[in-house]
C-alpha cells in the first residue's frame, strides 16, 4: 500500500446530509483533500487489482471526486 493515501470515509444519504451508516477507511490515489463528496466502490477485487496484491485486505477504494 505504498504511495496510497487512507480516508477515513462517511457513507451519506441520497440527501447528502444525512450519516448512512459508520465511517469506512478508504484506499484513494486521486487525491481527494479533507471535506470533498468522493465515490467509494468496495469491489474488493478492483482494489486488489490497483494495489498489487491479492493479499490485502483492503475493501473500499475512491474511484470519484465530486466537482
Amino acid at each position: 500500500m505504498a504511495g496510497w493515501r487512507l480516508l477515513v470515509v462517511q457513507p451519506l444519504m441520497a440527501d447528502d446530509s444525512t450519516p448512512d451508516g459508520d465511517p469506512l477507511l478508504a484506499v484513494d490515489s486521486l487525491g481527494a483533500g479533507r471535506g470533498a463528496t468522493v465515490m467509494i466502490s468496495s469491489d474488493g477485487r478492483f482494489t486488489r487489482e490497483q494495489l498489487g496484491s491479492d493479499l490485502t485486505p483492503v475493501r473500499w477504494s475512491v474511484i470519484g471526486i465530486r466537482d
